[in-house]
């Protein structure tokens, strides 16, 4: 190096030193032909003077762009150095190590003073010293030494400069070295704590899949816990337990939602020892840990998780002062921070603004000078909250936000910290594809590029959840920029990610995939978009019936032992299950609107409605408007029930909708979506054009070939039987339940009328309808069967896998669905339940037909669906409380209907049950109670005398559709 290339680098280090914080980026890139392995070398040099000189501030600010520097320029200066420095300089550190303890205030200087010395190659030159030098010194010294190794791991594990991780992988080598002496048997508690400190160096390894080091992480930490046990090392036991929660909290092999509560077990382990009075500091950073599980916990609700991680940051900053501990305040701080921008309960631009607050406390004391990585850190999550600040203008907060990554970009290299780089870059790519100012094309295209260069880094094999969320970003710029090919192939390679990780979830179980399934339902709305904007109908509708009762069909499947990659349906497969006079309305509901796809036989392609903003949200006010009514003040939801139904139909458009249908078609399949689920659309008022004739009327007046439900397409294709027998199709056997909990008089006459139609008929009465008797019955049926049940039946809204149908030992309805689920057959239940030759279940019990609404799926969770699971091709369900006398009406007559002559489908039945009860007035009531052949004289006479006081003959009791559109039949 020449005097004027030695100026010309000194130079450039006064610039770097004196120039405003933040600028030292755009100063290197000036100057990008004086930055290479010279200049590290300077830099180093000069530090080192600088040091001697007292002049720390300057020295650690060239040491820390050295160390920045050294990631891309190590390689060079390290070719300059032969094996034997290192040797050297090793046995020398070594020894120095030993001699003080290992006293880092002794060993940095050293370190520092030979950075460029300090990376890979020391790592191989440490293990060439075990195996040359180790053997030549007597026992004692070679523990002596080894114990020196184990200190000076420690020490280079927590080096702030020189290459991150090269100082890893010493350390790493170092304790590998340790462990080939320290063996568990001779030297128990030297094993368990290297196995901890290999532990924690394999969780921060930067080199190799980071999966695989956090795997070597956890076995290490769990080998420890074999010598560490609460009673006799305590402290040692809790510090492994914290170290090891946090390894699981990062784990990416396994199941998130699995590893997120191994994490919190072990948090809570940590805290039994670690308590405040005994142990403050480290019950504080239990706390914060416990605090950031729960922000990231995928079970349990959210809103509840959030506020116990803010009461846990809360706690930690009891003694987490700025006074007493600055760095452990600052990073709670930003912990609290994070909660408190995705916190749900109080007002949200409120809890913003205590992030945005909470952020800038970090960065009083996490400056750059200082803590360069945890504030870069810092900034992006300060870009984060900005980018959904409420509070201010939009176009400031999103500016804001893209300074803020781009302050944190300027800090991380790709070397040393490659996912947290990638992480802001994801970010980034996201702001710049909402941003308002600049010109949109320049902003799609910066948005593009971020994306793409996170998923350099964001791969599937590495980090897959990652590699989805920045799929998604680059899916919704590529959209915004209308290049669909990319935004479609971008989704599609999202969905393939998304859907692999649910096929790995084992642990979690139904719940966990429920969870993905809620986290990712927007990828799949947006690739539906995109289908529908590429004018591809029909991968729209299939994407959609991919996302629709998932996990029921996933349990068809693994039940039935059909094949997995069978798990989608084509559009061809959803036309065969029409006939030729048939339809399927299929809703969809997205972040803005909702759109019905509209199959028949002849469909070459689904033709497909959609809906205006504001339908969309007058369809959501309809809905938390009518579901409040139905929980907390249900008279007034029967007083509304028929005014409600009149509006429903015009939100939903139902006249422009069945306007698009074929004039032969005769029966509809309807296939609803979330909350419309709960409504009867078969009792929607539509108009309708035969042979240029317009009919008024309900959709079942409107279609003499039924209407049916099905949660989705494919829940239809698979609850099919394929080629019935004859006794299949028509069966003549009886299983019921009556009246269990003895408080259904009308009941009573409802089952003993149905049961003289059938032989043999099985009925459990009264008080033995138990759950065991029913179980019992059940497993004996051998032969093709119906099943009804009459009964008190009550949908949870608030648990809905703990719905019921009351069986006896219930006093009432109010008894039903107790925690041991002893009186009562619960949803969970009846899944256990084998009814595979049974072709119809009918349910005549209150809100049978009701599903979960609370998630943003389509999954269903509600009988229903555990009778379709169990076998059943077919079942009648309803989604009120209906009447006790109404229903028993009704039930004998669709039966009288069900097994006349020309056995009617199901729908058919129902549907010609449920026009006669809404037409029949007082006389004809009574003249066909006087001539039912199912009806005894005793019960002929119970059900007149309802009638004969103060009805008129012509007044039609059950005109109106609280009293028979309850009833909906699901299936086949």
């Amino acid at each position: 190096m020449d005097d004027r290339q030695l100026e010309a680098y000194l130079n450039l280090m006064r610039s770097l030193l004196n120039c405003p914080s933040g600028e030292e980026a755009q100063i290197l890139e000036a100057n990008s032909e004086l930055v290479d392995a010279g200049l590290v070398q300077v830099m180093l040099e000069e530090a080192n003077n600088l040091r001697i000189d007292n002049n720390l501030d300057d020295a650690n600010s060239l040491m820390t762009l050295a160390g920045h520097l050294m990631g891309t320029y190590g390689n060079a200066m390290v070719e300059k150095a032969s094996p034997s420095t290192y040797l050297t300089f090793l046995t020398e550190v070594l020894q120095v190590t030993a001699d003080s303890k290992g006293d880092r205030n002794v060993i940095y200087p050293l370190l520092r003073d030979n950075l460029n010395l300090v990376n890979d190659n020391l790592a191989v030159a440490l293990q060439n010293w075990v195996r040359e030098t180790l053997p030549k010194l007597d026992e004692k010294k070679q523990i002596y030494m080894i114990r020196a190794i184990g200190s000076f791991s420690n020490a280079i594990q927590e080096f702030s400069l020189g290459s991150r991780a090269s100082n890893l992988e010493i350390a790493i080598a170092g304790y590998e070295v340790a462990l080939t002496v320290f063996n568990r048997q001779e030297y128990t508690k030297e094993w368990a704590a290297t196995q901890n400190n290999w532990a924690t160096a394999y969780r921060y390894r930067i080199k190799g899949k980071k999966a695989e080091n956090l795997e070597m992480a956890i076995s290490a930490y769990q080998a420890s816990l074999e010598v560490y046990n609460c009673e006799e090392f305590r402290f040692e036991w809790a510090k492994a337990q914290n170290n090891l929660g946090s390894a699981y909290l990062d784990r990416i092999t396994g199941e998130k939602p699995h590893n997120i509560e191994m994490a919190i077990a072990a948090y809570r382990e940590a805290l039994k020892v670690h308590t405040r009075e005994a142990f403050p500091k480290d019950w504080a950073a239990a706390q914060n840990n416990l605090g950031m599980a729960y922000s990231n916990r995928i079970r349990g609700e959210k809103v509840d998780n959030l506020e116990r991680a803010i009461a846990a940051y809360r706690k930690a900053l009891k003694v987490h002062t700025r006074k007493a501990f600055p760095k452990d305040w600052a990073t709670t701080q930003n912990n609290l921070a994070n909660a408190y921008s995705n916190r749900i309960r109080g007002e949200k631009v409120d809890n913003l603004e205590r992030a945005i607050a909470a952020y800038r406390k970090a960065l009083k004391v996490h400056t750059r000078e200082e803590f360069p990585f945890v504030w870069a850190l810092i900034q992006n999550n300060f870009g984060a909250v900005y980018t959904n600040r409420i509070r201010g203008e939009k176009a400031d907060n999103l500016d804001m936000a893209i300074s803020a990554f781009q302050a944190a970009l300027a800090v991380y290299t790709h070397e040393l910290l490659p996912f947290e780089l990638a992480q802001t870059q994801n970010n980034l790519g996201a702001v710049y594809t909402n941003r308002i100012r600049g010109e949109k094309a320049d902003n799609l295209e910066m948005a593009i590029s971020a994306c793409q260069a996170a998923l350099s880094v964001r791969t599937r094999e590495e980090v897959p959840i990652n590699h989805a969320e920045t799929l998604y970003n680059l899916g919704l710029a590529y959209q915004d920029n209308s290049q669909l090919p990319e935004a479609y192939k971008s989704f599609q390679t999202a969905i393939e990610t998304v859907e692999s990780m649910r096929s790995e979830i084992i642990i979690g179980g139904e719940a966990d995939r429920q969870k993905l399934a809620e986290e990712w339902n927007k990828l799949y709305q947006q690739m539906v978009k995109v289908c529908l904007e590429m004018e591809n109908k029909t991968a729209a509708l299939e994407f959609i019936e991919r996302t629709k009762t998932r996990n029921l069909v996933e349990l068809f499947h693994n039940a039935r032992s059909l094949p997995q990659n069978l798990q989608r349906i084509s559009f061809e497969e959803i036309r065969s299950l029409l006939g030729e006079d048939e339809a399927i309305l299929e809703w969809y509901i997205t972040f803005n609107g909702f759109k019905v796809f509209i199959i028949t036989h002849d469909s070459t392609q689904p033709d497909v409605w959609q809906s205006s903003d504001a339908d969309w949200e007058a369809l959501i006010d309809f809905a938390i408007e009518y579901i409040d009514d139905y929980i907390y003040q249900n008279d007034n939801w029967e007083k509304q029930l028929e005014i409600r139904l009149g509006k429903l139909a015009k939100i939903l458009h139902i006249d422009e909708i069945i306007s698009r249908l074929p004039e032969n078609c005769q029966r509809l399949i309807l296939v609803p979506f979330r909350y419309l689920h709960l409504l009867p659309l078969h009792a929607l008022t539509s108009r309708r054009l035969k042979q240029n004739i317009e009919e008024t009327g309900c959709l079942l007046d409107l279609f003499p070939g039924g209407v049916r439900y099905t949660p989705s397409c494919q829940l239809l294709q698979l609850s099919q039987r394929v080629n019935p027998t004859g006794e299949e199709s028509s069966p003549t056997r009886l299983f019921a339940i009556q009246n269990p909990t003895e408080d259904l008089d009308f009941t009573d006459i409802e089952v003993e009328a149905i049961a003289k139609s059938f032989n043999p008929a099985e009925v459990l009465i009264r008080e033995k309808a138990t759950k065991a008797a029913l179980q019992q019955q059940i497993e004996g049926l051998q032969n093709p069967y119906i099943a009804h049940f009459a009964c008190h039946g009550s949908f949870n809204f608030t648990n809905p896998r703990k719905s019921a149908l009351i069986l006896a030992g219930a006093k009432s309805a109010t008894d039903n669905v107790n925690s041991d689920g002893i009186t009562d057959l619960t949803l969970e239940e009846i899944f256990n339940l084998r009814l595979s030759k049974c072709s119809l279940v009918t349910l005549s019990a209150c809100e049978t037909g009701l599903t979960d609404i609370r998630d943003s799926t389509d999954e269903y969770i509600g009988l229903p669906s555990g009778f379709l699971y169990a076998g059943v091709t077919s079942i009648i369900s309803t989604l009120w409380a209906v009447n006790d006398v109404s229903t028993a009406i009704l039930m004998i007559r669709f039966y009288e209907l069900f097994l006349s002559e020309t056995r009617p489908p199901v729908a058919i039945a129902l549907r010609e049950s449920q026009l006669w009860l809404r037409s029949l007035t007082v006389k004809a009531l009574l003249e066909w109670v006087e001539g039912s052949k199912l009806l005894s004289s005793e019960h002929k006479g119970v059900i007149k005398k309802e009638y004969k006081r103060g009805y008129k003959q012509d007044y039609q009791p059950y005109e109106k559709p609280l009293y028979w559109a309850a009833f909906c039949a699901t299936g086949q």
